[in-house]
This record gives structure tokens, C-alpha cells and sequence, in this order.
């Protein structure tokens, strides 16, 4: 029995090592412009290699959940990674601990989710069709233009990440469904977790996408209904996994300013044009209001080839659409791929208006993301039916953004300039406490402030999440150190809890409290005290403690125990 498993894994990796070879050469020559030194100039690149350095500070001083970057907003600190996704960073810390610079760290990162994209966009579409239509719709998937514009124009090292991840889901799911198996129930709960936390918008977007799907798999089945209940379970259990950052991110945010930035309305202004997502030029600008924005929204001309194509097979073969899986799926990616162009469309304002989270993506265009994958599976499928349209399209394609996709130009700093980055990393200071005025505190010099005849400091350590000082006092004042307050945040004094105050007038958002009179050790430390991480915290420990015991005893409703 071993002895089968082992032949059909080396029959599969020999099988298919071509395919994956071309995939992975044919995404580093799209990249090609990261393989020079420097990282490219982008919207977000800047803030997401401060990131990286600060989530390694935070490592070091073994600060987990991560929450806070200490470095960040000049050194005042800043609750970021409450908010932000940063499974990208945390990937990026395994070659920076290999010893390569922040910058190539990052790099590697995104050219690995890039290239693991198309693969497992192969793997997925392999499932459906011959290795031929499974390649083809795979190097469609790593041609699509939106993909290159989120490496070379936004940035958008999140985004770059779950799109890398995406497809793997569709693919093990539909392994799992099939063979009900304990190794493809636990990739489906590894995998989803790392979308869950991968990034922030596309995971609101994308999950309904492959809940249907995988819905939509086993309706024929006699099994379904429990093949629907384990599907279920699998995504709350995953869900409740991820919970430690999804509660404190959701419950936490009203201590900052992101609803008073009020970004959620900015949607109206950014719907892209129908002659846009038909095509747009290559640029290195912004999103503007209205139509003249500076980079490009197109799908591409040789993918609007191949969905105008796709049409005929569909629907001459629609008698068969019982028979026949690839066409039933191929129907549902058409449908979706039409309903996302309808969302991103200005006619679709009403739904918009109707479904409140929707506005969260703050750009409607941001749904091209999940444009990628509906129009590889129906380019395959169109190549299923005339090989040679397919060949030539793809080739078509990955010229044509080949030739666009560059670096509008590449910087490179050391490292100890990221770590010592002084901005807070988001556009808008959205993450940033309510309270906290940067303004009035900017011009502040060193850690400590008060009356300094009054009281004198001696600094012992200062870390991520703990900084501890000795303090004298002639008599009893009130002093501030330079860390802006967040819940969470709690100081003691020799050992016991004092109240903290955060609205000092001459320090307003700093941690201040009083000091009696005399010699004082003081501990600053940032806490999972508060509810939401408390039980968010709670939540996940014991989703993965159930996950696991699911696993041990394979006893899901759609796990078959006599396969292992």
C-alpha cells in the first residue's frame, strides 16, 4: 500500500515536471525586473519592507501575537499588525533569518507566491482537464495584467500572496473531495488558515467564491449533505483559527481613526469603465476619482480573446451540462466572471449601497483579483476544444504584458533604514489611536518626559511589548514616556498597577501616570488584556485544539478512517 502511494507521487511529479518547469520560468522571466538589485519603486513597497523590519524586531523580543511595531510612527509605536495583514512579512522572515538583506526577503516572497500561483492554478485545473488546457489556463493566470500591476505598480505584497494561495483551495478541495482523505482534510484546514490571514480584502471577497464552489462540487453526490457539513465545519473551525487576529482587528477598530477617515465611501469615485477593464494603459500613477486614473485595470486583450472564445464550446455543449463536470464548472466561473465585471461597474451602485461590507473594499476594481482564476479555467477550456487557439493565445498574452510589466525604477537602502522608518506605514494613518496627536508630540526628543528637575530616568530595557526603568521622584508628578497609548497597554509600579492617563495636554496619546515621591522600578508592558484578544485568542487555541483531534481520529462526516 505505502509502496502504491510512493509510485503515484513520483508518476505525478514525473508527469507533470515539465508543466511546473515552464510555469516557474516563464513567471521569473515575467519578473525578471526583480531579479536586479534595489526593490521596485511602488504605491506600498516602502511601508511593507518597515513592516517586515519591525515584525522582526517583534520576533526578537519574542512578542507573539504580533501587534505593535515599536519603531514605527516615529518610535512612539503603532498597533499595525492589530489591523494589517502580515503573513507575507512573517513568510519574509525565514530568508531574513537565512541572512539575505529586508529587500531580498521581501523579493523572494513575492516571486515564490507568484510563481506558486500558477501552480497551483496546474493542480487545480489539472483535476478537469489534460496537462495541455491545465498549463495554458495557468501561464493565463500568471499573464493576467492585474497580477504584474500589484508586483511593479501597488505593491500589494498581501494581495500578491492570496492570489498565490487561491488556487491551491480549489485544487484541495477537490482533492479532498474525491479521495476523503486525512492528508487533503488537513491541507484544507492548513491552507485556508494562510488565506484567512493572508490579506485582508481579497479573504472578504474571495471566501463566498469557494464556499460555492466546493458547495457546488459534491451537489450531485449521495454523500452531499455530509460532504456540505464537513465543508462547513472546516471553515468555521478554520475561521475560529484565525480568530486571534480577525476579532481584535473588527472589535478593535474604534479606537482608531479609520471610520472617522470615513474611506469606505471613497468606492463611488472608483468604479472602472467597461472601456477601461477593455483596455487601459500601462502606469505607475493612482486610483483617481473618475475615469483618468494612472494605471491600468484592463483584463487584457488576449484574456478577452479567450472569454469571447469560450462562449461557443460552453453553450454548443450545454445538453451535456449534466454529464459532464468541466462544463458545469465552466458555467459557474462564467457566471461569476460576469458578475464581477457587473460589480465593478458603476450600473451595480444599488447592490453596493445594499451590501455594507462591500464598501470596505474601498475600490470596486479590487475585484479583479478574483477575475484571475474563472478566466484561466475557461481559457483551458476553450483549449480543451482547439488546442492551437489556446497555444497561440498564451503566448499572445505573456508577450504582451511581458513587454509592460517593469519597475518604473528600483531603490535600495540598508536595512537599519527600514528598521528605523519613521512613518506609520498606512496611507492615511487609519490604524492610528483616536486620541494620539502627532503634531504636538513630533518635536519631542528621548524616551522620557515630565519635569526633569523633578524626576530623573534610568532606562534597564525597552522592548517590543516590555520596557522597564528605574525612576526617582523629589515628589509625587506626573510623568510620560514616548509610547502612544492603546488599550492593552497597562503600567506598573514596583510591582503593582497604576492608572494610565492618555490625554495629557502637553502630551496627548502618550502613556502618563503618577509617580509618588522616591526611588520606583516601572514596567511597561503591552497585554492581551483586553476582550476581543482575550477571546480571540481563546477562540483560535481551541479551534486548533479540535482541528487536531479531527485529525487524529479522522472521524469527519465526509472522512472515510479506512484511508489514511
Amino acid at each position: 500500500m505505502k509502496l502504491s502511494k510512493n509510485k503515484k507521487i513520483i508518476s505525478f511529479c514525473f508527469t507533470n515536471l515539465l508543466g511546473l518547469a515552464l510555469i516557474a520560468l516563464v513567471g521569473l522571466w515575467l519578473l525578471r525586473g526583480l531579479l536586479s538589485t534595489g526593490f521596485p519603486t511602488t504605491h506600498d513597497g516602502e511601508n511593507h519592507l518597515a513592516r517586515l523590519a519591525n515584525l522582526h524586531l517583534a520576533v526578537i523580543d519574542r512578542n507573539f501575537p504580533f501587534r505593535w511595531a515599536q519603531n514605527l510612527n516615529y518610535k512612539f509605536g503603532y498597533p499595525v499588525f492589530n489591523f494589517n495583514y502580515y503573513l507575507p512579512e512573517a513568510f519574509a522572515l525565514i530568508p531574513l533569518k537565512l541572512g539575505f538583506s529586508i529587500e531580498v526577503s521581501l523579493k523572494i516572497v513575492i516571486i515564490l507566491s507568484f510563481i506558486a500561483g500558477g501552480f497551483g492554478c496546474y493542480l487545480f485545473l489539472s483535476q478537469y482537464f489534460r496537462r495541455l488546457p491545465a498549463l495554458i489556463g495557468a501561464l493565463f493566470y500568471l499573464s493576467f495584467p492585474y497580477q504584474l500591476v500589484n508586483v511593479f505598480v501597488r505593491g500589494n505584497v498581501g494581495e500578491i500572496l492570496a492570489a498565490g494561495i487561491f488556487p491551491f483551495l480549489f485544487w484541495i478541495f477537490t482533492k479532498f473531495y474525491q479521495e476523503k482523505t486525512r492528508i487533503w482534510l488537513t491541507l484544507s484546514f492548513l491552507f485556508l488558515v494562510l488565506f484567512f490571514l493572508s490579506h485582508n480584502i481579497t479573504v472578504m471577497l474571495g471566501t463566498p467564491l469557494l464556499l460555492i464552489y466546493t458547495i457546488l462540487v459534491g451537489k450531485d453526490s449521495s454523500q452531499r449533505n455530509r460532504w456540505w457539513l464537513t465543508v462547513i465545519l472546516i471553515f468555521v473551525l478554520s475561521w475560529g483559527v484565525c480568530q486571534f487576529f480577525w476579532l481584535p482587528l473588527l472589535l478593535e477598530k474604534k479606537f482608531t481613526n479609520i471610520d472617522l477617515i470615513n474611506s469606505t465611501h471613497d468606492y463611488i469615485s472608483h468604479f472602472p469603465t467597461l472601456r477601461q477593464l477593455i483596455h487601459s494603459s500601462w502606469g505607475y500613477g493612482f486610483s483617481e476619482k473618475g475615469p483618468n486614473d494612472g494605471f491600468a485595470f484592463e483584463l487584457g486583450p488576449f484574456h478577452w480573446l479567450a472569454l469571447v472564445g469560450v462562449t461557443v464550446p460552453l453553450f454548443l455543449r450545454i445538453k451535456k451540462l449534466r454529464h459532464d463536470r468541466s462544463l458545469i464548472i465552466g458555467l459557474f466561473f462564467l457566471i461569476s466572471l460576469v458578475g464581477f465585471i457587473f460589480l465593478m461597474n458603476q450600473i451595480s451602485m444599488p447592490i453596493w449601497q445594499l451590501i455594507p461590507f462591500l464598501r470596505y473594499t474601498q475600490f470596486p476594481w479590487r475585484l479583479l483579483i478574483l477575475t484571475i482564476l474563472p478566466l484561466s479555467f475557461l481559457t483551458a477550456f476553450l483549449t480543451k476544444k482547439w488546442p492551437a487557439i489556446g497555444i497561440i493565445l498564451a503566448i499572445g498574452a505573456i508577450i504582451y504584458i511581458g513587454n509592460l510589466a517593469k519597475p518604473r525604477g528600483l531603490f535600495h537602502w540598508y536595512d537599519m533604514f527600514y528598521y528605523l522608518f519613521p512613518f506609520d506605514t498606512n496611507v492615511n494613518g487609519e490604524n492610528m489611536p483616536r486620541w494620539f496627536n502627532l503634531e504636538k508630540n513630533i518635536a519631542l526628543e528621548g524616551k522620557f518626559f515630565g519635569n526633569l528637575e523633578q524626576v530623573q530616568f534610568k532606562e534597564i530595557s525597552w522592548k517590543t511589548q516590555k520596557h522597564l526603568y528605574e525612576l526617582s521622584a523629589t515628589q509625587e508628578t506626573t510623568v510620560s514616556e514616548r509610547t502612544t497609548y492603546f488599550p492593552g497597554w497597562e503600567v506598573k509600579i514596583d510591582n503593582q498597577p497604576t492608572k494610565i492617563s492618555y490625554q495629557e495636554v502637553n502630551y496627548p496619546g502618550l502613556i502618563s501616570f503618577v509617580v509618588p515621591q522616591g526611588k520606583h522600578l516601572v514596567e511597561t508592558q503591552f497585554t492581551e488584556n483586553t476582550l476581543p484578544r482575550l477571546w480571540g485568542d481563546r477562540i483560535s487555541i481551541l479551534s486548533m485544539l479540535v482541528i487536531a483531534i479531527f485529525i487524529i481520529i479522522n472521524k469527519f462526516p465526509y472522512a472515510k478512517a479506512s484511508k489514511k
